[in-house]
Formats: C-alpha cells, structure tokens, sequence
C-alpha cells in the first residue's frame, strides 16, 4: 500500500465487509460441514467407518496446506488493494466450483467411485478454501490494531457465521428431507451452487468495503522460516489457550451439528424439528453477538471466554445423562451449552489477533499470514477429528446406512442420543480449563496480566 495515500477511518463500513467475509466462507464451509457426511453416508451409501477415514485424511491434507498458504501470503507483495485481498478475489471462484462438484449425486457409481469422489474433491476444495479462509483470517491484523476495533471485527465475523447458518441450518432441512425423514440426494447439488453464487458476491463486497491500514512490518531481507514460527508459537501460552480451547470446541463440542441431523431422525423421529432446534441453539448465539459488547465494559475477553463454559458443561452434562423423550426439553439444554459458548465464538479472532501481536512482541517477527495459518491448520484437523468421532460415533451404534431411520435395530436411537451430549460435555470442559490455565492476556495492550 501507499503511505502517501491518504486511509479513511475504521468505520461501518469495515465491519460491514468483515462480516461479509465469514457469511461468504460459510456459504460453502457450514454447509458442507453440516450435510456432507448425511449426503456420502446417507444419500450415496458410503459406511460410515470409511467416512471417518475419508474426512480424517482429508482434514489432515486440509491442515497441511494452510501453513504454506499462510507463508505464501506472507512472502508476498502487497498490492494497491493490500495484501491479502488479491489472494480472496482469485481462489473465491475455484472455491464455489469444487463446492458443486462435491455434490454431484450418482448413488449408482461403482463404490470405488464414489470413495474417490468423497476424498479427491474435497481435497481440491480444501485448497480453494484456505486460499480465500486464511487470507481473510488474516485481514483482522492488519484492518486495525485497536483492541475494540479488533473485537467490533470479530463481532461481526461472528454475525456473519451466524447469518449464513439461517439459509443451511433452518431453511433447507425443510427442503432436503422427503415426508419419510430421508435426504433427497440429487437437490444437495442445486442448494451448494445457490449458496456459492452468494458466497462469491459476499466476498466481492468484502473486498470492497474493507481497508488494510497496517503496512508490513517485514525486515527487509526476512524469509519464511515456518519452523522457528512454530517454536515460538508453542511457546507462546496464550495462543496455545486459544488454539487447545478451539480445538476442543469445535472437535467435540460442534460433533453437534452433525449428530443433530441423525437424533431427530432416528431418537424422536422427526426431522421437522431440526430446524426449530437450530433457530432455538442459534438464539443464544445471537445473544452472545448482542451482549458482547455491554459485557465488554465489565468483562475482560478472558473472563467471557472462560468461565460460561462452566454453563456450557452444566448443561450438556444434563443432556447427556439424563435421557429426555421430550425433544423441547433436550434442545432447549442444547441451546444453553451453547449460550456458554457464544462470547467464544463471537470474540476467538480477537484472541486470535491480539496473540499474534503478543508474538511479535516476543520475535520482532511480524507473520499475521503464518501465525494465523498455524492456528487454523489445529482447527483443520479438530474440524477432522470432529467429523471423524462422529462418523465412528454413528458406527459404533449399530447404525445401517442402507436402512431408513425407522428401521434401525433396536438400541442405536438411545446410543445416537447419548454420544450427541457426551462429546460436547467432554469438549466444554476442556475449553474452560485450557482458557483459565492457559490465556492470561490483558485487554489493552496486549501484555500478560
């Protein structure tokens, strides 16, 4: 960028365009992340134990490449748009194809076929998807240094997230199930490719609203030396807090949003409440998203990042141990885990970002690109293990894929309904023990408390 140029002010109209960002990302990361499995186990007849290996190699291959886009990123020249804009524009349109191609509905292909399909597109998509995540992830460090400013970023991103989960979480289990509980495989294919034109214009407006004002702070002659970046990104205890209480969110206390499909299916035997349970678990999000910034005045990041998690524990302990016929009463301890969680997933890129700037502190080494990749390539693999526990999970039930949800042996509905709280249980308190032992920043300047 030109110093000489003058920058207008952080404003609306970053946060607007931050938060476009994540709405565009999820348009093609929840949905797949939600229906992937139920569309290659369910709808093209894959077993679910070679699921799990498939998403597990496949999140293994997606962890792998964000510490080279993320070097790459840094190795380059910004240009008149700033650094990591270029990056969103050019692999936002490989993105939405790989997104479609993943979907293409042939339950008849030989079985091999269909494994190939599973694993090698969404190895392809992974690659289109860091270029656009890990670019856009790294924005927030250099749109603002402000603590606030950070957080109103962060906010939105989550406002985005959470937007984007309306049309796939609410909207189309009305659409994708027929009146026997089952998916209906060859619409999948029409919804990614609606959902990826609106991603594709999402990012477009990202691009335009956004300003990256904080020049590199690069040496000179400084190259990419990933190693010593993960040394001291281990040693670094703060965003090992951060990264440990992620990867346990989203490993185990998100396996939620795939089991929820299997429990409604095959537990209560209704499918037309998946969306009531998702509008009710997103509420408390949204809440969170309203409250954060309030809260902020009294609570440090770290005191909301922490100790709700205890609220998050408390109450899928109850789901999980206490088996409930009655479905309001089990999503409405579903929507209390996740108010726990809701000031974590709003204010975690604040965290992100303030550890990065932690990091240079220590290195003199700035790498917003790589530091940013190390995390999201942990997050890569916990999204992995979280598909793959899940996948097992459904296995080990004694669930038939080549059976409708009304014709499971006897038993797999109370073993699907009891591993759903279990792991979110396990994974709550992890994150609140890792977040209090662990993060000790403070708010203002980024100096341990």
């Amino acid at each position: 960028m030109d110093a000489s140029k003058a920058v207008r002010p952080f404003g609306f109209r970053d946060k607007l365009g931050y938060g476009f960002g994540d709405f565009g990302c999820n348009m093609s990361f929840a949905f797949i992340n939600s229906y992937l499995m139920v569309f290659y186990v369910t709808c093209m007849k894959i077993d679910p134990g070679h699921f799990a290996i498939i998403i597990l190699l496949a999140k293994i291959f997606d962890a792998i490449n964000d510490p080279i886009i993320g070097g790459l990123c840094d190795a380059s020249k910004p240009g008149k748009n700033g650094k990591f804009k270029p990056w969103i524009k050019w692999a936002s349109i490989p993105l939405l194809i790989s997104s479609v191609l993943m979907f293409i509905y042939v339950p008849d292909a030989p079985y091999a076929v269909k494994i190939a399909m599973c694993l090698g597109l969404y190895c392809v998509w992974s690659v289109a998807y860091t270029s656009v995540n890990v670019p856009y992830g790294s924005m927030q460090s250099v749109i603002t240094t402000r603590s606030d400013e950070r957080t109103a970023l962060s906010t939105s991103r989550s406002i985005g997230a959470l937007l984007a989960q309306i049309p796939i979480m609410i909207v189309l289990p009305m659409l994708v199930y027929d009146e026997n509980d089952n998916p209906r495989g060859e619409l999948f294919i029409i919804f990614v490719a609606v959902m990826g034109v609106i991603g594709l214009i999402s990012f477009y407006l990202l691009r335009k609203l956004t300003v990256e004002r904080v020049a590199p702070q690069t040496v000179e002659k400084q190259k990419f030396n990933y190693v010593a970046t993960l040394i001291s990104f281990f040693k670094n205890r703060h965003m090992l807090g951060v990264t440990i209480s992620t990867v346990s969110y989203l490993a185990l206390m998100m396996t939620v949003t795939n089991s929820l499909q299997y429990v409604f299916m095959c537990y209560f035997e209704n499918t037309n409440l998946i969306s009531l349970a998702t509008i009710l678990a997103g509420l408390p999000v949204a809440l969170g998203i309203v409250l954060v910034k309030p809260a902020s005045k009294k609570f440090t990041k770290k005191q909301l990042c922490t100790y709700p998690f205890a609220i998050s524990a408390v109450a899928s302990g109850l789901a999980t141990f206490i088996r409930f016929e009655n479905p309001y009463v089990w999503i409405a301890l579903i929507s209390i885990a996740m108010f726990g969680a809701s000031f974590y997933m709003v204010l975690m890129w604040a965290l992100v970002a303030d550890c990065i700037d932690f990091q240079e502190k220590v290195t003199g080494r700035r790498e917003e690109g790589s530091i940013y990749a190390t995390y999201s390539l942990f997050r890569k693999i916990a999204q992995g293990v979280g598909a793959s526990l899940v996948s097992l999970a459904i296995k080990m039930t004694g669930y038939d894929q080549t059976l409708n949800a009304l014709e499971q042996a006897a038993g797999v509905d109370e073993k699907i309904y009891f591993v759903t709280g279990l792991l979110p249980f396990i994974g709550s308190l992890i994150c609140l023990v890792s977040m209090h032992f662990l993060y000790k920043l403070d708010d203002k300047n980024q100096e341990e408390a």
